[in-house]
């Protein structure tokens, strides 16, 4: 993904106000600029329209914790875009054209009430490990705000076991 692309997607989500359901926070000028830069560990892809040379959204994957990320434009939702894409992305991780490795699972984490991040999650294979609760810090003051997420898993069905990382959430294992 450019950094072109990333504006795009930036400038995007917050004349849309979508940044609710891809970060779990309110819109505020600080995440704005939060997002505003790329997160270098995350290996980004942009998704186009191909006929139309159309940025529908990104699909990208952080190799150091296997987790899944991904945003659809709302405009270009239901019409399976978030679908293919991140089965592109699995299909190049887990045979090793992301990281040079065959890689044995990938995670993804969901708001709880985002229905259509879980649906596209349980067609491309994933499986629900836990349910977390996020803790978010708002630079004003002592606001906090606490989000509910699921959690996802897939295995690569080839290479087997698979390693779950509680990370910096807490989680009721289902």
């Amino acid at each position: 993904m450019t950094d072109g692309d990333w504006n795009n997607y930036v400038r995007h989500v917050v004349a849309a106000n979508e940044l609710y359901f891809q970060y779990g926070c309110e819109q505020t000028d600080e995440l704005i600029e939060c997002i505003s830069m790329k997160t270098p560990e995350v290996v980004y892809y942009s998704v186009y329209l191909k006929a139309e040379d159309v940025m529908v959204g990104y699909v990208g994957i952080t190799p150091e914790t296997d987790n899944l990320e991904f945003h659809i434009f709302k405009e270009f939702r239901q019409r399976a875009f978030g679908t293919k894409a991140v089965k592109l992305l699995i299909d190049a991780y887990f045979s090793g054209r992301v990281t040079g490795q065959l890689e044995k699972v990938i995670e993804a984490e969901t708001l709880y009430e985002n229905k259509a991040s879980v649906r596209l999650l349980e067609k491309t294979g994933f499986e629900k490990a836990a349910i977390g609760f996020s803790l978010n810090f708002q630079e004003r003051g002592n606001d906090r705000q606490m989000t509910a997420l699921r959690v996802y898993r897939l295995r690569n069905k080839i290479t087997g076991n698979i390693r779950f990382d509680e990370g910096d959430y807490m989680y009721a294992v289902l």
